[in-house]
């Protein structure tokens, strides 16, 4: 197609193509969901490690904790065991006390036993008053050895009496202290036991918490690992391609040169090129190397050019165009046009070659070949 249409129905053409091509962007499946590639596994694995390091540190803070309650569990312990020690303590004492009462027990009953004796022993005998034993003595000597007889008996009954109510006494007492180490024993255990028990139930929990957190950095280390893995495989394969894609790239580069070289050599042949200057060589050499290649609008190559997209690669070597044929026809004329200045007019472009022959990209469903320079062209001049 000729660039004889105007500027507007160009125009137009230009935003119907974007849309359409942004349309099957949009809705392109490889352009929406295409295959990951190593940068983006690289930037999960990145993501996976960050998070396994955020996770380990609520990991080892976690650890700080549990082994801070380990503390408080083994202390537990300890006085859970101190506890058991006072506990048999109070225990022995329980049995001490036990011990004791039994003992009294025994000596009240012998005393018991021995006052009731001595009661029945005076209510048979009808015991002698204190003034008959004194009174029958038939001397001072007898009198006194009366008289020390009666205060020993006395004293020794009053003795008994007193020592039968202080052994009723210790037995109070050892009763009081008795009940008193066993509540001390079972609440010292109970306390004990309770808080060895919170202390375990504590660490449990913490514990607990810590093989969650270890498991879940275990699981994104995997991640990150497998990610890793995966970007070093895409990054393989990746420069496997660029290994191939430069490859071809040169292939087509030497092929081109090839291509560009055998045509300068025809040129030379048929229009007399070998007085040439060695840019007009290349401008010629270029475009004859294109020659076959299919008309696309807008195109300006490798594999397809346009009118103004093959005379921009002719001139430059570069696949990028330079202008249009408003653009030419503002360059310098000449009269006396040599093989590798551009014929122009206001719709199409080419490259001369000689002879009234250019090398163009004609239209729609052609190639670009060598045709005959159009009436209403001029000549210019590319300055570079």
């Amino acid at each position: 197609m000729r660039e004889q249409q105007t500027q507007l129905s160009r125009r137009a053409f230009i935003g119907g193509t974007a849309a359409i091509f942004g349309t099957a962007i949009l809705f392109s499946p490889t352009a929406a969901f295409g295959e990951p590639t190593s940068a983006d596994k690289k930037k999960e694995a990145e993501e996976a490690a960050a998070a396994a390091a955020s996770k380990q540190a609520e990991a080892n803070e976690a650890m700080v904790q549990l082994t801070a309650l380990a503390q408080e569990a083994d202390k537990a312990s300890a006085d859970y065991f101190t506890a058991l020690d006072e506990q048999q303590a109070a225990q022995d004492r329980m049995d001490a006390c036990q011990a004791r009462i039994e003992e009294i027990s025994g000596e009240l009953a012998a005393l018991q036993e021995r006052l009731g004796d001595r009661a029945r022993s005076m209510y048979r005998s009808g015991s002698l008053t204190f003034l008959d034993l004194l009174l029958g003595a038939t001397s001072f000597s007898a009198f006194t050895q009366n008289w020390d007889l009666l205060n020993k008996m006395n004293q020794q009954d009053a003795d008994t009496v007193q020592q039968t109510k202080d052994l009723k006494a210790e037995a109070e007492a050892q009763h009081e202290e008795f009940t008193k180490q066993e509540q001390i024993a079972e609440e010292k255990a109970e306390e004990c036991e309770r808080i060895a028990q919170q202390a375990q139930a504590a660490q449990d929990a913490q514990e607990a918490i810590y093989n969650s957190l270890s498991a879940e950095v275990s699981q994104l280390l995997a991640q990150q690992q497998a990610a890793q893995e995966e970007a070093e495989r895409l990054a393989a394969e990746e420069e496997l391609e660029r290994q191939r894609r430069e490859a071809e790239e040169e292939r087509r580069r030497q092929q081109e040169a090839e291509r560009a070289a055998q045509a300068a050599e025809e040129a030379k042949k048929t229009y007399g090129g070998d007085d040439l200057p060695a840019a007009s060589n290349s401008v010629v050499a270029r475009a004859y190397a294109e020659m076959g290649k299919p008309y696309v609008w807008g195109a300006t190559g490798p594999n397809s050019y346009d009118c103004s997209g093959l005379v921009g690669y002719a001139l430059t070597g570069h696949h990028s165009r330079i202008g249009t044929t408003y653009t030419f026809m503002g360059w310098p004329r000449v009269s006396n046009p040599q093989p590798g200045d551009v014929v122009t007019n206001s719709y199409h472009c080419g490259i001369y070659i000689g002879g009234g022959q250019m090398v163009h990209a004609p239209q729609r469903g052609d190639v670009v070949k060598v045709g005959s320079v159009f009436r209403d062209m001029i000549y210019v001049r590319y300055r570079g």
